[in-house]
Parts: structure tokens; sequence; C-alpha cells
């Protein structure tokens, strides 16, 4: 019969055996899905040796297009999907995020594994040193963390999917100069209708007279009254 101590460390054995094995499988795992190379500090995908953008162009597979420009003033303008004024604030904030695209890794994988032999985004950026990088973007990486691109047909990178969500939103949301609508206030106004009912004329009633009775004297004169006395008959003698 097995004594209560063999059971406990044969249970003991099969539990660091079980432990050996996952963490064996992690970290297969981890090499299949997550081949990348980290860079050790912070890295941006262009150097400050480009200066900063003056021309931003993305396109995606469905055809549409956006691009904003510097003109020779200095001011942000659309160029695409139509040429218009640009919201200045917008365009300067999608600039920055250019200068600020934080690169996670370099990647040993193909082209056709990561979708850049079919890329979902392409940008197109000019700077102020006259330098133009051309930027493919594809997959999305298994934690969502970032793109996998690839700049001016070279190895591999891993972006930060943030920054490059922000300017590839410029496709469905262009940065149009909002623009004021007037408030129009409406003033009613009264016309007179005549009406179909007629009105009739007014009618006068004349005030009533008092017809006197007897006469009043005036100044002590006696008057005489308005009614006369009955005629009386001489009796003979």
């Amino acid at each position: 019969m097995i004594r209560r101590n063999t059971w406990i460390l044969l249970l003991l054995l099969v539990v660091v055996i079980g432990a050996a094995i996952l963490f064996n499988n992690q970290k297969t795992f981890g090499r299949a899905t997550f081949g990348s190379t980290p860079t050790s500090s912070q890295t941006f995908l262009f150097s400050s040796q480009d200066g900063n953008a003056t021309d931003i162009k993305i396109s995606d597979t469905n055809g549409d297009t956006v691009e904003i420009s510097r003109n020779p003033t200095g001011t942000w303008v659309l160029k695409a999907p139509t040429a218009d004024a640009a919201d200045q604030s917008q365009a300067e904030a999608a600039a920055s995020q250019v200068s600020s695209l934080n690169m996670l890794g370099n990647e040993q994988i193909g082209l056709p594994d990561v979708g850049l032999d079919k890329p979902t985004y392409t940008m197109t950026i000019t700077f102020d040193s006259a330098k133009t990088h051309k930027v493919l973007i594809g997959e999305v990486n298994v934690i969502q963390t970032g793109y996998y691109v690839q700049v001016d047909g070279g190895p591999v990178q891993l972006v930060d999917k943030s920054g490059i969500d922000a300017l590839v939103g410029m496709l469905t949301a262009p940065p149009y100069l909002a623009t004021l609508t007037p408030t129009i206030t409406l003033t009613p106004t009264y016309t007179a209708v005549p009406s179909d009912t007629p009105t009739a004329a007014p009618t006068f009633t004349p005030a009533a007279t008092d017809t006197p009775t007897s006469l009043t004297p005036v100044s002590g004169t006696a008057v005489p009254s308005a009614t006369t006395a009955p005629a009386t008959t001489p009796t003979p003698p």
C-alpha cells in the first residue's frame, strides 16, 4: 500500500511537470505571435533630421484620399478630397503626430504575412528638409498595439496604433475649416383679411322729450294755467 507521503510527492511532481510544459508553450507562442525585437528606448519612425511635415497625403484601398499641405505663406490648406481651406489647429496636430509616431520594434517577417503586399493605407509625407517618405501600412498585430509598416521599401516595423489611427482618421473626417451658418430670425407680419359677413348699419333712436302739463309762473307774474275751467251759466233772478 502506497504511503501518504508518496502520494504527496507524486502530486507535487505532476504539478511541477505541468508548470514546465505550460511555461514552455507560452514561450513558443510568444515567439510565433510577437516575433518583434523591441527597441531599447523610445524611437520615432522619422528622425529629427527629416524636419517638420509640410505635406501629408493618405490613401486607402477604396481609392479615398486626403491631403493637407502648407502653402507658400505657411497656411495649411486641403488639397484632397477637395481643394478648400483647412482647420489650422487640426492640420498642425496631424503634422505633430507624424513627428511623434512611436516605433515599437523591428519585425523579422514577410510582407504577405502582415498585409504589406497589399497595404491597407499608404502615406506619402514631405518634410521641410525636402525629404519625402512613403509609408505602407498593413495589418494590426495580434494584441492590437501597433500596425506593421514599411518605410521606403525598408524592413518591416511595428508602429504605435493610436498614432496611425489619428492620421488615417482624416480620411473619414478631413480637417475642413468650420464655417459659421448665419441664424435667420423671422418676424411675423399681420394682414387684415376682409370678412365675408356684412356688418349691419347702426340705427339711431331719438331721445324722449317731456311734454309740459302746466305753465310755471315767472318773476311773480301770474301766468294762466294751461287748463281751461268749464264755463258757468248765470241763474235768472
